[in-house]
């Protein structure tokens, strides 16, 4: 039975529709949002930090520039050995820092909670063993918490290698999410706070971090592997406190170190970010942050599955003139299926074809956000860096058909 091709035709325009408003309305808010200045706190807090830092095989050289750059902070730093011991102790310790050893590698997590216990301090920052710190994050970072604040992010850029194919994309990935935290940032409000680099209210997520939902996340009665800022953030905006991005502290994490860990971390951080989605929408959190966090979340976790349902659309379109037309009127078919409009659907020719033009000059603006700060090399950046859009579509589709399988790290 050949499906009425005038229903096609009303559905793709609607769906079609919808995607191209909802975008503009994403992307221009974006651009607007993300562009107003961070609201100064007048407090100028200057409590007391702890840093963590826990550290499972790391890059020894790596891990070297991450102490280095902690030392500078001059205040107190706690290195946890996640199943390692020399050479990082030996570096820890010759910094000032505290090491603890724990003797099997339990995961991230585990380690955490060892480390926060150790914590006595008002804030703690929680840093990865492979990310180099400006001097005075710490305090800059502090300087950001005022009474309603839970926890600051700092803004994440790759440190560049030799491999432009993993670098350019791992980038180009970090530009994107830091977009959108930006503009969600104003309203107080953000999808995650960076793993690499965030400091918390110590007395706001210890009892969490300690806890089995942290430990062991649970996902439909089985134990997921979860981002660890994924679930921090969401406990610190479900407890009403503010989450932010600090535009003016930026830190440089080591990327992937290849194209195939590239595309299993997008894998894992898209399973971990629709768990955090469907949780979000079971359980109300996601509709109690504020319409702009909402609307992101729906948005962002929404448009890989209705661009793959406009895509098969567009099939089914080309199917029906394929079969009413003949396939030897050839030439034509593809052109017919973006022009040949019903009758029905002519007085919204003009509008759909308006919002479609709004639409493009939204992804225009967005490639202005996103090679705004690039000074050199901007055409190979957005040659290399676009590969990971078409990964980002794929790896959330398969995520979604895959969110039981989130029991591994996959990057380990």
């Amino acid at each position: 039975m050949i499906i009425p091709e005038h229903f096609l035709y009303v559905l793709y325009i609607v769906l079609s529709t919808t995607v191209s408003v909802c975008s503009s309305v994403y992307i221009f808010s974006i651009f607007y949002f993300g562009r107003k200045k961070e609201r100064d706190n007048h407090s100028k807090n200057t409590g007391n930090i702890t840093i963590l830092i826990p550290v499972y095989n790391e890059d020894v050289g790596l891990f070297n520039r991450c102490i280095s750059s902690v030392k500078k902070q001059s205040t107190p730093f706690i290195v946890i050995g996640n199943g390692c011991n020399l050479p990082y102790r030996k570096i820890a310790e010759g910094n000032g820092g505290r090491f603890i050893y724990l003797r099997n590698n339990a995961g991230k997590k585990w380690a955490l909670a060892e480390g926060i216990k150790r914590v006595n301090s008002e804030y703690v920052m929680l840093l990865d063993s492979d990310t180099v710190i400006p001097k005075n994050a710490a305090r800059r970072l502090i300087q950001k918490f005022d009474t309603d604040t839970g926890g600051v992010g700092a803004e994440i850029k790759i440190i560049k290698d030799s491999n432009k194919f993993v670098y350019y994309p791992s980038e180009m990935l970090q530009r994107l999410r830091q977009l959108s935290f930006k503009a969600m940032s104003h309203f107080g409000r953000v999808l995650v706070l960076n793993g690499q680099c965030a400091v918390y209210r110590t007395g706001l997520i210890r009892d969490f971090i300690l806890s089995r939902e942290f430990l062991e996340p649970r996902f439909l009665g089985k134990k997921m592997v979860i981002g660890d800022d994924i679930l921090l953030t969401k406990h610190i905006n479900g407890r009403g406190y503010r989450t932010i991005l600090a535009q003016d502290v930026i830190a440089r994490t080591k990327g992937q170190g290849s194209f195939k860990k590239l595309v299993k971390q997008s894998i894992r951080w898209s399973r971990s970010g629709y768990i955090n989605f469907i949780k979000g929408i079971r359980d109300w959190s996601l509709f109690k942050n504020g319409f702009f966090y909402s609307f992101s979340m729906v948005y962002v976790y929404t448009l890989p599955v209705l661009t793959l349902f406009l895509m098969v659309l567009r099939g089914g379109l080309l199917f029906n003139i394929i079969v009413r037309r003949g396939i030897l009127n050839g030439g034509r078919l593809f052109i017919l299926s973006f022009t040949h409009i019903p009758r029905i659907l002519n007085s919204v020719i003009f509008p759909y074809a308006g919002i479609k033009i709004i639409s493009i000059l939204s992804v225009i603006t967005m490639i202005y956000l996103i090679i705004e700060k690039t000074e050199k090399n901007r055409v190979r950046f957005l040659s290399y860096g676009s590969v990971i859009l078409l990964v980002m579509f794929l790896t959330a589709i398969y995520a979604v058909m895959s969110l039981n399988n989130h029991d591994k790290w996959l990057t380990r």
